[in-house]
């Protein structure tokens, strides 16, 4: 009996899409991985879906009775979706109006024993923006090794674009570290970058590819989950600076570090006082500047 080495974990709520996702999966040309599905407490039933696609009886199914995405806990609801997993040795996060290429999974298991020679525990492949429609709209190619670092930072930029379910991660890492709880798991694939890879490299792979929704129904871009985004902008912000900000330029930890005094509340506090951050990142300009506008009130 062959060994199947891939979970891919959908964290499920809405059905509008789902078909495209689940259709991906059995058209598969390697069927050698697993499928587990967790419904966040969704109004919608997607079990005759399930089992139309369910060809290999490869896809479990779990309704779970708590919503947690509408209470911003988007990472609880991602981990306890891992936990229906087996012990399969990688993990995709899959969004249930996402979907893949038909051969994704040959390309993954072709690609293992690069990953293991450069000794990378996260793979991200191309990623294609898709309509709702399906129509497509930008075409992402990925760099062979490129640091989880530069990732980032290109995100940060707008120059690339990081989500969840372009990404195959180690078991073993993500038990490790586990996601951020940022609430609405906003920024957590950005930081995840820098976790589960120790701040190392990230393997690209360009012969399959993820297509990754734009939909106006997707939870993040609901006006009524805005102060979820702006409380995990705090807490992204300030982590980055203070776990990771060795490894950034001066100028990119002062682009964080003027972010963070944006979204800044009473929930955080840096070690040191924000103006000698300004100073270090910045010099002394950057500090005087903090300091006026700290001095002189909004109007």
């Amino acid at each position: 009996m062959t060994e199947h080495k891939l979970a891919i974990i959908i964290p499920f709520y809405k059905i509008d899409f789902f078909e495209d996702t689940l259709k991906s999966l059995a058209d598969q040309t390697n069927q050698n991985f697993n499928v587990y599905i967790g419904s966040d407490a969704s109004p919608d039933n997607p079990e005759n879906l399930i089992e139309k696609y369910n060809i290999q009886n490869n896809f479990y199914y779990k309704r779970f009775d708590e919503n947690l995405g509408g209470k911003g806990k988007l990472s609880e609801q991602w981990e306890r979706c891992i936990g229906l997993s087996k012990d399969e040795e990688w993990l995709m996060v899959l969004a249930d109006d996402d979907y893949l290429s038909t051969n994704l999974v040959e390309a993954f298991y072709k690609n293992l024993a690069t990953a293991k020679k450069e000794g990378t525990t996260l793979l991200r492949f191309k990623m294609r923006r898709v309509s709702e429609k399906n129509e497509l709209l930008v075409d992402l190619e990925q760099p062979f090794l490129h640091s989880a670092r530069d990732y980032v930072w290109e995100d940060e930029i707008k120059e690339r674009f990081i989500s969840i379910s372009e990404n195959v991660f180690a078991r073993k890492i993500y038990n490790e570290k586990k996601f951020r709880k940022y609430p609405l798991a906003w920024r957590v694939p950005m930081m995840m970058y820098m976790d589960f890879t120790n701040n190392g490299n990230v393997l690209g792979i360009n012969e399959a590819h993820v297509c990754i929704r734009k939909s106006s129904q997707q939870l993040t871009w609901r006006q009524d989950v805005n102060q979820y985004k702006t409380d995990a902008m705090e807490l992204f912000y300030f982590d980055i600076i203070k776990e990771y900000g060795y490894a950034f330029k001066n100028y990119q930890n002062l682009k964080f570090l003027k972010v963070y005094t944006f979204y800044k509340t009473n929930k955080t506090k840096t070690q040191k006082p924000l103006f000698q951050l300004y100073r270090k990142y910045g010099g002394l300009k950057e500090m005087l500047k903090f300091s006026l506008k700290k001095l002189i009130p909004r109007i």
